[in-house]
């Protein structure tokens, strides 16, 4: 025992053990006060797990300095060496790895609008290296705050990068009531879990109407997400909450459509799924075909005569691409495809379900909004298009709710008829990328193989009547209406949009200097037609001198349909203060049918009357666009020979005429413009569109399904505008927004070029 007291005595007076203990307790003391000041400094749980490590590591280095050293030096004198060498390696180390490495690959992010990797990025650098950048006001500008709300309380939330699962762990960010989580900008996932309930995954964008963020309305919100009680799923099925969304399918325009909840699969139907409804003899059960008029190039057949051509490449009945009734070798797991609709609705009734109306299937591709706050920019380059055949199920394009495939692998039969034949969605993996919003009618018993299906579960069946309904298919303009007016023909048209200057009694309503970069003035002129008064909003610099170039603004649908108040009405909601930025003035005009002067006419009660509402509001915008130019340049403060036009969706799809008629116009920017499918002939201005000779960009998204690419390309190559003076470019994106950095890049590159002309 003595000898034990003897050993411990001389290892308590070792300069070896009163290293090892003064660091250990140093270590401790750093930990404890870094847990207490973690909030101060921002210093996050990442960081927290480092610094252990970082002691946990340096242990044994200080044990083999400390035995070196022990005959020469003391405790202190050791310990403080080495912490000094740790202490410089680390700054040293931290300061060269910050701004060598991590800020050059922060900023890049950034400028390619990759805010989602910039995060990421910063976080990292928070977590190793706190003291040695300040990333905190960085992370606001690229992140906003997310409110996640769960109908049910104790629902543990996480998060993780969209489409990243295989290199990324979801992230823990709280347990619900609480629901505040702040989120890098750009698509995430989630995945909501609580004892007893399904795990629920959602897909969204942030900002965005589900996160209660985005800046602009639709006119209605979202429910909280609920979840499913266990088990009350049905197998290889997601669910889908109801509520209102914007269908975004191509030509559907932005009407809201309400459904309620239903349950979808979650893949598309696949060879082994098919096959079981084959041995179950379902080509020969009655009851999945009652009630069925199969239609075959126009001849009604009997089921016994549809089954004789309802066969595979052997002749056996089954899929079109199978032998002898089976699916090829190791397709068991691809999508069943070579069916008719009929043989897709009789497997559907196999399973108690039925085929997805458009509107259904439509809701669970895509998020509720999906126009303003897109998924596609991502979805769409994960899917299978222009490729040389299937995948497999399960691995490509995750949809808002969970599913897969939905855009692209094979093309989906749906439930309606469509124009008075079959229709198909999503697009097939032979088809290009802007298939994948777009409806595709096909007769219903066409045995493509590139035809597949998926099936529905209706929790409220009183969604078939009337979204199981036949849809209209609006027939195309025939080509004789795009063939460019003679120069006669268009004199005598362009009479109808002459305008004569009169005395605006321009009257300043107020004028407001609360914002620290602009001075807001609602300016009232007469119009000069049914006694009508026109509000234009200006949004002017501070502290500048000289004449003002200025921007005519001309916004997006919303502002038709559900604005805000007048006096609410701001440019930061598009992301336009960058002009302010530039010392350009922004000039907002309230046209005819737009804000406060929004249309009170009820519905049209013909086509005809539809054309002549049409003809009418583009000679209103003429007038309106007239006397906004006539204000501008009866002011001293702004530049009347630098007058520039910005529209933006319905103000870029919708610019013919103005644009034709109005030579004041230095030069255009057109965010998301292209040819509409809906207006009425001749209104939609494509006969004269060669006409055009105004400098214009083009601004697009690769995936937005409201103006297809090729709409896009078409009303850019018909402008006859100088190819040297006009350009159109593509990003990864939807509708809108627009990647914001390089949107800046491209729009002041333009107008400094025709503000120097």
């Amino acid at each position: 025992m003595n000898e034990i007291n003897s050993l411990f005595s001389k290892l308590k007076q070792s300069s070896l053990f009163k290293a090892i203990a003064a660091y250990a307790v140093f270590s401790f003391v750093v930990v404890q006060v870094a847990s207490l000041v973690s909030d101060t400094f921002d210093l996050n749980q990442q960081f927290m797990k480092n610094l252990i490590w970082v002691f946990l590591i340096g242990f044994p280095f200080l044990a083999v300095i400390a035995w070196a050293a022990s005959s020469r030096f003391s405790t202190f004198k050791i310990l403080g060496i080495f912490l000094f060498v740790l202490a410089t390696g680390y700054g040293s180390g931290s300061y060269l790895w910050v701004n060598t490495f991590m800020m050059p690959q922060i900023k890049n992010a950034i400028e390619a609008d990759d805010y989602v990797s910039a995060w990421i990025a910063t976080n990292k650098v928070d977590s190793f290296a706190p003291f040695f950048s300040s990333t905190k006001r960085l992370n606001e500008e690229i992140s906003t705050i997310a409110n996640i709300r769960t109908e049910q309380d104790g629902v543990s939330i996480h998060w993780r990068p969209y489409l990243e699962k295989e290199s990324t762990k979801w992230e823990y960010l709280g347990t619900s009531p609480e629901k505040e989580f702040r989120l890098p900008n750009g698509i995430v996932e989630l995945k909501l879990e609580k004892e007893g309930y399904e795990t629920f995954l959602v897909v969204s964008a942030n900002p965005s109407l589900r996160f209660d963020n985005f800046s602009a309305s639709m006119g209605w919100t979202l429910e909280p997400l609920k979840l499913q009680v266990e088990g009350s799923i049905p197998k290889d099925m997601v669910y889908i909450p109801g509520g209102p969304f914007i269908p975004a399918i191509t030509g559907q325009g932005v009407n809201e459509v309400y459904l309620h909840p239903f349950y979808i699969d979650k893949n598309e139907i696949t060879n082994k799924q098919f096959k079981e409804f084959v041995d179950a003899g379902g080509y020969n059960n009655p009851q999945y075909w009652v009630d069925m008029e199969i239609v075959r190039e126009g001849v009604t057949l009997s089921f016994e005569e549809a089954k004789k051509l309802m066969i595979d490449t052997t002749g056996v009945t089954g899929p079109a691409g199978w032998e002898v009734g089976v699916y090829l070798e190791g397709q068991e797991d691809y999508p069943v495809t070579g069916i008719t609709w009929y043989e897709a609705l009789a497997y559907a009734r196999f399973r108690g379900n039925s085929l997805p109306p458009m509107h259904h299937w439509a809701k669970a591709a895509y998020p509720p909004e999906e126009g303003i706050a897109p998924i596609a920019p991502r979805l769409l380059p994960d899917s299978n298009f222009d490729r040389k055949g299937l995948n497999k199920v399960g691995k490509q394009g995750l949809g808002p709710y969970g599913t897969y495939d939905m855009a692209g692998n094979a093309r989906e039969w749906v439930w309606n008829i469509f124009g008075g034949v079959g229709l198909s969605l999503g697009g097939s993996y032979s088809d290009p990328v802007y298939t994948s919003s777009m409806q595709n009618p096909l007769p219903r018993f066409d045995r493509s193989p590139i035809n597949g299906f998926r099936t529905v579960k209706l929790l409220n069946p009183r969604d078939m009547n009337p979204f199981g309904d036949p849809i209209r298919r609006s027939q195309p303009k025939p080509p004789s209406f795009y063939k460019p007016m003679n120069d006669e023909i268009f004199s005598i048209y362009s009479r109808n949009f002459t305008v004569g200057s009169i005395n605006l009694n321009s009257k300043l309503i107020y004028k407001d200097e609360s914002n620290p970069l602009w001075i807001k003035e609602r300016v009232a002129v007469d119009l000069g037609y049914n006694s009508e008064v026109m509000d234009i909003l200006i949004f002017k610099p501070k502290n500048t001198y000289g004449q003002l170039e200025s921007i005519v603004f001309y916004p997006g649908a919303n502002y038709y349909m559900t604005p805000p108040d007048i006096d609410e009405a701001s440019i930061g909601e598009f992301g336009l203060d960058f002009i302010i930025k530039s010392g350009r003035a922004v000039v907002w005009p309230a046209i005819k049918g737009s804000m406060n002067r929004l249309n009170t006419d009820p519905p049209p009660s013909s086509l005809d009357d539809i054309s002549r509402r049409w003809r009418e509001a583009l000679l209103h915008w003429r007038v309106d666009t007239f006397r906004t130019l006539d204000y501008i340049q009866s002011r001293e403060d702004f530049d009347p020979n630098k007058i520039f036009y910005i529209g933006m969706s319905h103000g870029a799809i919708l610019p013919t005429h103005t644009l034709l008629f109005e030579d004041r116009y230095k030069a255009a920017v057109l965010y998301v413009g292209g040819i509409s499918t809906t207006i009425p002939p001749m209104s939609d201005g494509l006969n004269h569109v060669t006409r055009i000779n105004t400098p214009i960009l083009m601004l697009n998204g690769e995936q937005d399904y409201l103006v297809p690419k090729i709409m896009a390309e078409g009303f850019y190559n018909s402008l006859g505008t100088a190819p040297e003076d006009k350009k159109l470019v593509f990003y990864d994106s939807g509708h809108w927004p627009l990647p914001r950095n390089q949107m800046i890049k491209e729009t002041l590159t333009w107008l400094d070029k025709y503000s120097s002309n």
